[in-house]
């Protein structure tokens, strides 16, 4: 049995919707490290298809069956969560060099605003290269069912959510 290093580990993102690419890298987070929390991020200054509440719920389906300390939201600052969280290691997921560059700037963000926090990047599998949280809404939107982003159950819940509202059932 492979021995998990004795750190706490952070999956962080806007999670609207949680994707196969997310279960991948916590999955990867889970078997590496002792305690991993799942953080829903708030940024004011996008619009979600999902609330708050619905991330975290769907990303709690997403986390079905993995050994996470924590599945959450937090409405601040990704540095302030890890120094108050005791966050040893941010995870992030790189499909290709359009998201490399991405993740290379918010880590030197990350580290310049707290220090005692690694970002790690793990490239996704050839086979989740293509696995996106945008192409999970399209298709919600449309009424369709993103299984093959989401995982069958997660993406249920998510066109129930959204049925739901249509419908006045909210």
């Amino acid at each position: 049995m492979k021995r998990k290093l004795a750190m706490t580990a952070l999956v962080s993102g806007s999670f609207d919707p949680p994707t196969l690419g997310h279960r991948f890298l916590i999955e990867q987070a889970c078997a590496s490290f002792e305690r991993v929390i799942v953080c829903a991020f708030v940024n004011e200054k996008k619009r979600y298809l999902f609330t708050e509440e619905e991330r975290v719920a769907l990303l709690a389906l997403t986390c079905g069956g993995l050994p996470v300390s924590a599945v959450r939201s937090y409405p601040g600052v990704l540095a302030d969560f890890c120094a108050a969280n005791g966050v040893d290691v941010i995870l992030r997921g790189v499909r290709g060099k359009e998201d490399l560059g991405y993740e290379q700037r918010m880590a030197e963000e990350n580290y310049r605003r707290f220090p005692g926090a690694l970002t790690v990047l793990i490239p996704c599998p050839d086979a989740l290269k293509g696995c996106s949280s945008t192409l999970a809404r399209e298709a919600l939107r449309k009424g369709e069912l993103p299984a093959a982003w989401m995982g069958e159950v997660p993406a249920r819940a998510a066109l129930e959510l959204l049925s739901s509202r249509k419908s006045g059932k909210n």
